[in-house]
């Protein structure tokens, strides 16, 4: 299968370049009076007018089009899908907007962006998801008899290599409330706190209060949970995680957790808004350190995508970020956790004696016993699996 790059708004060229392309009756809303730029997982999803991201208005034969050359090197950083992610938009002086693609496109992109590949392989892997993935659930979706159905739609599991870390969706923000899954979501999140005795929250879109406006509740478990302050609330964002793990500011986040950790009594409940992005990466450094491997960390990374909230991970964006943050490819490792605790004590994020005392403190199993009301297998008991990725 020979793929028309020319098609999907750039092109490869034999320097180690990529020339984005696009022409005006690619998009239903183009603007003549507007400058166009490109905007993409490797610039931070620009949205203003940096010039070094303004395509050139060219003509051949009659037919305007404008281009873009920028270095491989630069382009090949990954979005939610595992490949590059791009998006044009219209600059002028009285407009920003972002171009809407022709009909003729869905079949290039995912979820409206326009995605990058080295191989027609990235493509049919796209083409087969974005005709086999149920993107958007309704609660007719799944089945709240099925313990592997309350695991999804709810987005809680326990974290691999440990026995009392729970992650998942926030108990109480109504991060989705355009669902109408959204009130058993949270009503099934605070079910789990209660079901496994969760001691002690950490929470990573900072501290946030219930919003009255939105029709949310500061559960009583919270509340409880604050007033033994046995809860931990850091801000890190999503560009830290993915991009940026190897800064500073992540490595003081994962001290500040671990050491909350060991402090603190577990079982423990970790989330941010959604329970995928800043909880997925700060997870998956977690279970690397406990001795979970990669294929145990990247399987359970990619499950949030079964919430059915038009939210999709791969597991290569993960892949990326643990590429950078340690310096070797994780799924090559066969040793990932003396790969990550070499690391915490070179960088000086943790001691040996502290990860041990992490470990420990995480290999803890809840006193109360494991009831059978969520399935973190995914053993789905029920026709609704077949509604499922």
């Amino acid at each position: 299968m020979e793929l028309d790059f020319k098609k999907y708004g750039y092109m490869f060229s034999d320097d180690d370049t990529v020339e984005f392309y696009c022409e005006p009756s690619d998009f239903t809303n183009f603007d003549e009076n507007e400058d166009i730029y490109v905007t993409g997982t490797f610039n931070g999803w620009l949205n203003t007018g940096d010039s070094s991201w303004k395509m050139t208005r060219k003509v051949s034969k009659g037919k305007t089009y404008f281009s873009l050359v920028k270095p491989v090197s630069m382009i090949f950083v990954p979005g939610n899908t595992g490949f590059p992610e791009f998006r044009f938009f219209g600059l002028s002086s009285k407009s920003n907007t972002l171009l809407i693609d022709k009909p003729s496109f869905k079949k290039y992109s995912f979820n409206e962006n326009r995605l990058i590949f080295k191989t027609a392989e990235g493509m049919e892997e796209i083409n087969r998801l974005n005709t086999q993935l149920v993107f958007k659930k309704s609660l007719s979706d799944f089945d709240l008899n099925c313990p592997a159905c309350r695991a999804d739609i709810s987005n809680v599991r326990l974290v691999p290599g440990t026995k009392c870390l729970f992650r998942g969706y926030n108990p109480f923000k109504r991060s989705k409330a355009e669902f109408d899954t959204e009130d058993e979501r949270l009503r099934l999140v605070q079910k789990a706190y209660e079901l496994y005795g969760i001691r002690s929250d950490i929470t990573l879109n900072g501290y946030e209060g219930a919003s009255v406006a939105a029709g949310e509740t500061l559960p009583d478990v919270i509340k409880n949970i604050e007033k033994e302050d046995n809860r931990l609330c850091i801000n890190i964002d999503y560009n830290l995680v993915y991009f940026h793990p190897d800064a500073v500011d992540f490595s003081c986040a994962m001290r500040n957790i671990a050491l909350f950790i060991i402090s603190h009594p577990g079982p423990f409940y970790i989330h941010c808004r959604l329970g995928s992005d800043r909880t997925g990466v700060t997870c998956a450094v977690l279970a690397a350190l406990c001795g979970a491997s990669w294929k145990e960390i990247a399987y359970d990374y990619e499950r949030t995508s079964n919430m059915g909230i038009t939210e999709y991970r791969n597991r290569r964006l993960l892949q990326y970020s643990l590429t950078k943050m340690l310096g070797r490819n994780p799924a090559d490792s066969k040793d990932l956790a003396h790969l990550v605790q070499s690391y915490f004590i070179k960088e000086n994020i943790l001691t040996m004696a502290e990860i041990k005392s992490l470990i420990d403190k995480l290999l803890v199993p809840p006193k109360k016993k494991e009831t059978g009301y969520f399935d973190f297998t995914e053993n789905h008991i029920c026709a609704k699996k077949n509604a499922r990725i």
